[in-house]
C-alpha cells in the first residue's frame, strides 16, 4: 500500500468515518502501523470521529494531531471558519499530516463532505488531496440517489487529476435487498468506470468489507 489515501464521500453522512474506521482496524489487526488523520472537524460530531480513531490507535497520538483543525459550527468549513472568525491554517495540516507519515507505514485521510466542500473561497477537499499527493477512495451510500452522486464525485475527480482507486459502497439504512440497492452494486462502477472494492454491510459487522478494502488496496500498490 502506499504511504496513504484520501477518504472522501460523494456527500456527508455517507460514512466516511465509518468506512475508515473499518480499514484502520484491518491494517492494525494485520500488523500494519497505521494511523488515520482528519484535518478537519466541522462540529461536535467531527470531533468524535477524531475520538474514534484515537481509540482504535490505543491513543499513540494526541487528539489535536489526528484532528488539527476543528471548527464548532457543523458547517462547511469554509462557513464555520468566517462564523468564527478563524483562518485554516493549511500549512498546519501539511505538517501534521507530514509528521504522521514519517511515523506511520500508512495514513488514511478522512476529508469533510465531498471534493467541492469549501475549506476557503478558492480552495476545496479536492485540492488538499491533491497537495497531499494521495490517492483516492471514494465512500458512496448504498440506496438511490447514488448513481447521480457519486458520477458528480467522479467528475470532480478526474477534472482535479485526482488518482481515484475505488468506490466503496456504504449501506447506511440497512436496505442492501432493495432494487436500487442491488442495481447500484453493478451500475455504479460501471458507469463511473471505477472498480468497486466492497459493499459495507449496516451496522457494525463490517469486518468482512474491510478485508476486502485492504485486499484490494494492498493488490493496486504491488
Amino acid at each position: 500500500m502506499s504511504t496513504g489515501i484520501f477518504i472522501t464521500g460523494t456527500d456527508t453522512g455517507v460514512g466516511k468515518t465509518h468506512v475508515t474506521a473499518l480499514i484502520l482496524a484491518e491494517l492494525r489487526r494485520r500488523g500494519v502501523r497505521a494511523a488515520a488523520f482528519k484535518p478537519i472537524a466541522c462540529g461536535i460530531g467531527g470531533r468524535r470521529d477524531a475520538e474514534i480513531y484515537a481509540a482504535i490507535m490505543n491513543h499513540e497520538q494526541p487528539l489535536d494531531v489526528i484532528n488539527p483543525v476543528y471548527l464548532r459550527h457543523p458547517l462547511a468549513p469554509s462557513v464555520a471558519a468566517k462564523i468564527e472568525r478563524k483562518r485554516i491554517d493549511l500549512g498546519l495540516i501539511l505538517r501534521v499530516y507530514r509528521q504522521l507519515a514519517a511515523e506511520y507505514e500508512v495514513v488514511l485521510v478522512e476529508g469533510a463532505g465531498g471534493l467541492m466542500v469549501p475549506i476557503r473561497d478558492d480552495y476545496f477537499v479536492g485540492d488538499l488531496a491533491k497537495k497531499l499527493k494521495l490517492p483516492v477512495l471514494v465512500v458512496a451510500r448504498l440506496g438511490l440517489g447514488t448513481i447521480n452522486h457519486s458520477l458528480l464525485t467522479m467528475r470532480a475527480a478526474r477534472s482535479m487529476r485526482l488518482d481515484v482507486r475505488g468506490i466503496v459502497l456504504n449501506d447506511t439504512v440497512g436496505g442492501r435487498r432493495t432494487l436500487a440497492a442491488r442495481t447500484n452494486i453493478k451500475a455504479v462502477p460501471e458507469l463511473c468506470a471505477t472498480p468497486l472494492l466492497s459493499v459495507v454491510p449496516h451496522g457494525r459487522n463490517g469486518g468482512q468489507a474491510a478485508c476486502k478494502i485492504c485486499e484490494r488496496l494492498l493488490q493496486q500498490t504491488v
